[in-house]
């Protein structure tokens, strides 16, 4: 999926805003996000830092069953989702 390329803020490259592949950086945004950020889609948001509050077993289980749902939800088609080693989460899939 191409959309403007963000690292922080928007790149600007030759005087436009750069466009680039933007799959992994849609997957970064959800997984940061908590519901309520996007106005237009206020139920899209994982809100990963309240899950890595508590690193129990109970706690991966929920991440990992939010993680799909919120990528489904934004057409996403989820492959796999590991979150069994926290620090390394592993999402495969495509738009």
């Amino acid at each position: 999926m191409d959309d403007f390329v963000i690292n922080n803020d928007i790149i600007v490259e030759d005087g436009d805003f750069k466009i680039g592949e933007s799959s992994q950086q849609h997957v970064e945004h959800i997984l940061l996000s908590h519901k309520g950020a996007y106005k237009e889609y206020p139920l899209l948001g994982v809100g990963i830092a309240d899950f890595l509050k508590g690193n129990t077993t109970v706690n991966r289980l929920r991440l990992e069953a939010e993680i799909e749902k919120q990528l489904i939800h934004d057409n996403f088609n989820v492959r796999i989702i590991d979150v069994t080693n926290i620090e390394n989460i592993v999402i495969d899939g495509n738009y």
